[in-house]
């Protein structure tokens, strides 16, 4: 059989294409999933439904080397919903100038006025109406409430405000900044991820075939024409053809899937024995991605015995603001997690069945500095080799240095500390402790030792003109070079958004599953 779309991943965007592409009943579409596929939520495993759990079995195991002092793993999600079926729910947007930024770069139909109703169809807003959020949409939002909050929370709060921090009730108003609740894709404390949200309602479809299992090697191009897919399905390879083929794999392997199928940089190629078939030196590069620095603390037997009935998800509140000297908006996080689950930090300095801990985390949300993805082998159950080079860029040591530095003063704020005792510092292990946040080369040696990632790698397939050679697909997200083939996904970003990902990376899928189901 000859499917009319292929699509490889089931993730945060490809999910979200096969339902959208399957609702014409004349298209036949077959969606390729490494991870296994649930059919239904009472199939799917806990991990998977509930924000606050561990995911073991359904991540792909990579590491990642984040600067040369610290090599780290990084979780991506292999399953059906992908890293949208695994994440901490986080869903807020980016700042408009994150799209404008965009279109400035030749991808004019990706400005901010053009992927807000996009956002909007997505969505169903709970807390907030009107021109800026969306009701009808397949993803539930909703906030944390304030009567929920761990006491601990509620602190960090008000020492946030007492500080000059504004309230800040709605992360997806363009203009927010300052503390307040996380708008979160939870509905009942379960996680809604696309498989939830849009493969769900769509499986019935006998034009949509969902496959799980499937290890994608590479698209079949002949002719600078992409004609099918081979894919590895029990041990054995097959071919699968099809009349288009989108690359949904992520950040990470869509750009591996593309070098193995021969498009990327020569040199690269040439390394593993294959063929170049269109010379893509953008492939791979401009890896970005938020770090972040994660102390622990134990929290203190009080703080735990007023944990029954408090918000248990990863991330109930989020302070969004801008570091101090910069120039770019709302270009940091800091976050506050009572009860953290250690399963996310493996070799976490705490012993096995240790009470959750209390975490306080700034993230860098414009990080100049990039990364590079490169093929350790042709081989595709080979991981491909990470190299972030966080904290490359002086300016992004800077503003990591004044994140943990307030991050410090925070958690000392009397209502703040008497929720933990024994601040233990980073995840492997290491001590902060007065002496070190008080010195510039101490910090900073602390942070190339310790930094680790939010896991939102972005840019390696980016979009943008056909004259710019480190662009890979233009702006309808069509891979340079090469007929009926995209990267859908968030490899496409030209530069990562001052969010967390997800709920941009469901946004790429509805928007550019318009343009495919307008093509003939």
């Amino acid at each position: 059989m000859r499917y009319d779309d292929i699509i490889v991943g089931a993730g945060s965007a490809g999910a979200v294409l096969a339902a959208r592409l399957s609702e014409d009943p004349n298209r036949s579409v077959l969606l390729l999933e490494a991870g296994a596929d649930y059919r239904t939520i009472e199939e799917t495993p806990h991990d998977l439904l509930y924000s606050s759990d561990s995911f073991a079995d359904h991540d792909w195991g990579w590491t990642a080397q984040a600067t040369p002092l610290r090599e780290m793993r990084f979780y991506r999600g292999k399953v059906t919903g992908g890293c949208s079926a695994i994440n901490a729910a986080v869903a807020i947007r980016g700042v408009p100038a994150d799209f404008d930024e965009w279109a400035a770069l030749g991808n004019d139909q990706w400005c901010f006025d053009k992927v807000l109703p996009f956002f909007r169809k997505l969505e169903h807003d709970v807390d907030f109406r009107g021109d800026l959020h969306g009701q009808e949409g397949p993803i539930w939002i909703e906030r944390s409430k304030r009567s929920k909050w761990h006491p601990t929370v509620s602190a960090f709060d008000a020492a946030c405000r007492a500080i000059g921090f504004r309230e800040s009730p709605d992360f997806n108003d363009p203009e927010s900044t300052g503390v307040g609740p996380c708008a979160r894709n939870l509905r009942d404390g379960i996680r809604i991820s696309t498989a939830i949200a849009y493969l769900g309602p769509a499986r019935d479809r006998l034009n949509l075939t969902i496959r799980g299992g499937c290890l994608a090697n590479r698209v079949i191009i002949e002719n600078r024409c992409a004609v099918g897919v081979e894919v590895e399905i029990g041990g054995r390879m097959n071919r699968v053809d099809g009349k288009r083929v989108t690359l949904g794999a992520g950040a990470f392997a869509s750009p591996a899937i593309l070098m193995r199928s021969g498009v990327g940089p020569r040199a690269e190629l040439e390394r593993h024995g294959i063929r170049t078939l269109v010379d893509a030196p953008g492939v791979g590069a401009n890896l970005t991605d938020h770090p972040v620095m994660v102390i622990l603390a134990a929290l203190s037997s009080e703080a735990l015995e007023q944990a029954p009935g408090t918000d248990h998800s990863r991330f109930s509140i989020l302070l969004r603001y801008t570091a101090r000297g910069s120039a770019e908006f709302n270009d940091m996080q800091l976050y506050l997690l009572p009860l953290a689950d250690l399963s996310m930090w493996p070799g976490a300095p705490f012993p096995p069945g240790s009470p959750p801990p209390l975490v306080s985390a700034p993230v860098l949300q414009r990080p100049r500095s990039r990364g590079t993805l490169r093929l350790r082998s042709a081989d595709p159950a080979d991981q491909p080799d990470i190299q972030l080079n966080y904290m490359h860029d002086p300016e992004d040591m800077r503003r990591m240095i004044e994140g943990l530095r307030m991050s410090w003063s925070l958690l000392h704020q009397p209502d703040i500390a008497s929720g933990w005792q024994g601040l233990i510092g980073a995840m492997a292990g290491q001590a902060l402790d007065q002496a070190t946040v008080d010195s510039d080369n101490a910090i900073a040696d602390f942070i190339r030792s310790n930094c680790t990632t939010m896991c939102h790698p972005v840019g390696t397939a980016k979009m943008g003109l056909d004259s710019d050679k480190d662009a890979v697909v233009d702006q309808y997200c069509r891979v340079h070079g090469v007929e009926n083939l995209r990267v859908v996904d968030a490899s496409v970003m030209p530069n990562i958004v001052r969010a967390n990902t997800n709920l941009t990376c469901i946004m790429i899928g509805e928007r550019v599953a318009d343009w495919m189901r307008a093509e003939v």
